[in-house]
């Protein structure tokens, strides 16, 4: 209904100055009505009419419905219509894959509102980016989700329903291995950037640690060759502790570790970060490293990647108007009859 009401628009929307007149002819109909002696009765035999007499307090329909009618009449003369127009989008200026880390260490409970209401660092992390993506409502966007092995969750789609539907399913192992490969995550978003013809490519790498086990060659590698492809790497060091509260990830059934009650079982743990690398990536090509200690911090510095990277949408716009005159003509002809037949029978006025 909400959507319906949004495309509806007036295709000639100045003759609405005419329903400024109405009042000012009603008004002067009553003044000449009071001046002008009449019966209210068809015949004489309903003025004893003990039931009829009660049709006085009516006697104000005939006039109503011809108000309602001219009403309706200059509403119809506004021109309603239903905008039905398609829009394309055929060039986006953005496009952006985000790459999320899913190892172990996003199950840390230290973003939390409270031990009441406690959430993992994944958790924070989906609602945020729900929210991105729905800012960013005509780039193309990518979900590559990583531990020690890059698992493509979403190709680059405009698909917004599609990319949220994804992003609901990302859960610590999902990969299958609950380590970091930083490398990895950036060769999986920079091998899907590259052959794309956009204006600006972007990838937003989101981890919590650090390269565990090893890696045979330093993410800085990858973040020289997306500088060549003209790639920026945003790199958001998430968490606000490397000593926290965390729930423990069970490798046998892929889930939270629980106790014999069922309930996830809670421990102390560190969990280093290499904010060092994470900040030489991004300066390598030229964007920037953030820090989120919490769901605030990481909302705003999402909100900050918006505006530092503005999209140039072109769009092809298909122009289709339905006309919907017709129902407010149709509606005035048929209250003006209907006053016709009343002023002339049941509510006759002599002379």
């Amino acid at each position: 209904m909400k959507e319906w009401l949004d495309s509806l628009l007036l295709g000639e929307p100045y003759w609405g100055g005419l329903l400024l007149i109405l009042p000012l002819l009603a008004w002067i109909k009553s003044k000449v009505a009071k001046q002008k002696p009449a019966l209210l009765f068809p015949t004489l035999s309903l003025q004893f009419d003990k039931v009829n007499i009660s049709s006085k307090r009516w006697n104000w329909l005939p006039s109503a419905l011809r108000i309602l009618s001219f009403v309706f009449l200059i509403i119809a003369l506004c021109r309603p219509q239903l905008d039905r127009s398609t829009k394309t989008v055929l060039s986006s200026g953005v496009d952006i894959v985000l790459a999320v880390d899913l190892s172990a260490s996003m199950l840390a409970l230290d973003m939390s509102q409270s031990t009441a209401d406690e959430i993992t660092r994944l958790d924070v992390v989906k609602d945020v980016l729900k929210e991105f993506i729905n800012q960013r409502k005509y780039d193309r966007i990518g979900l590559v989700a990583f531990s020690v092995d890059p698992y493509l969750v979403s190709a680059l789609t405009l698909d917004k329903e599609h990319l949220q539907r994804n992003l609901d399913r990302l859960r610590v192992g999902l990969t299958h291995q609950t380590g970091t490969n930083l490398g990895s995550a950036l060769a999986e978003g920079i091998n899907r950037l590259r052959p794309l013809e956009s204006k600006s490519k972007i990838l937003i790498l989101l981890t919590d640690g650090k390269d565990e086990p090893a890696p045979p060659h330093s993410p800085l590698i990858y973040a020289n060759g997306a500088k060549g492809d003209k790639i920026k790497i945003y790199t958001i060091a998430i968490g606000s502790s490397t000593r926290t509260r965390t729930y423990l990830f069970d490798s046998s059934t892929r889930d939270l570790l629980r106790g014999p009650n069922g309930i996830p079982i809670v421990r102390v743990a560190d969990y280093p970060v290499d904010k060092e690398i994470l900040a030489k990536i991004a300066k390598t090509t030229g964007a920037q490293f953030f820090e989120a200690k919490d769901k605030a911090t990481l909302k705003s510095i999402y909100d900050e990647i918006d505006r530092l990277e503005k999209s140039e949408v072109e769009m092809g716009v298909n122009a289709l108007f339905e006309d919907l005159y017709v129902w407010p003509l149709g509606l005035s002809v048929l209250l003006l009859c209907m006053e016709f037949i009343l002023a002339r029978t049941r509510y006759l006025t002599i002379p």
